[in-house]
């Protein structure tokens, strides 16, 4: 029978404990703009006949942790697709800043869905389109105040008859 000794031990002990890797060993991830919230996106009528008018609703949850500006603007742009779509956009938020000292008024509490009025060409091809609008807005992470620009694509499935 082998005798283990103080001296073997911590050797073993430490090799343990190093190899293993540790909770700060970890790359520090920034949030990014997709982390800060979740997005619903919905196009009334569901099926667009060619010629008429569809409505695209983008509604916004914040995701705990985080916090959007009313300023700068939120911004949803759907652009205009030759042969099938006059696309538009809309803002929601404020035109200017606030005050120093009011720079909590600047966070959305509750935020309205946005919505773009879109008309469908008379000539566009029935079927699927897939149509990529672009979202704006500015978030902070609540716990290390770090802000940032969003900018994200979005895919908006539009089903013309």
């Amino acid at each position: 029978m082998r005798k283990t000794t103080l001296g073997t031990l911590i050797p073993a002990i430490l090799a343990v404990f190093l190899a293993a890797p540790s909770p700060s060993a970890a790359p520090n991830k920034r949030p990014s703009a997709e982390d800060a919230v979740k997005i619903e996106i919905k196009v009334a009528p569901a099926t667009v006949a060619a010629g008429t008018e569809a409505e695209v609703t983008v509604k916004l949850s914040v995701n705990p942790g985080f916090k959007l500006n009313k300023y700068p603007k939120i911004k949803l742009a759907i652009p205009t697709v030759e042969g099938l779509l006059a696309g538009g956009d809309t803002t929601l938020g404020t035109d200017a800043p606030p005050p120093p000292e009011q720079l909590d008024t600047n966070y959305f509490k509750s935020i309205d869905p946005l919505k773009v009025k879109i008309t469908v060409e008379k000539g566009a091809q029935p079927g699927r389109h897939d149509i990529v609008a672009k979202l704006s807005y500015f978030y902070c992470v609540a716990a290390s105040g770090f802000c940032a620009p969003g900018k994200i694509p979005l895919e908006i499935r539009l089903d013309v008859r």
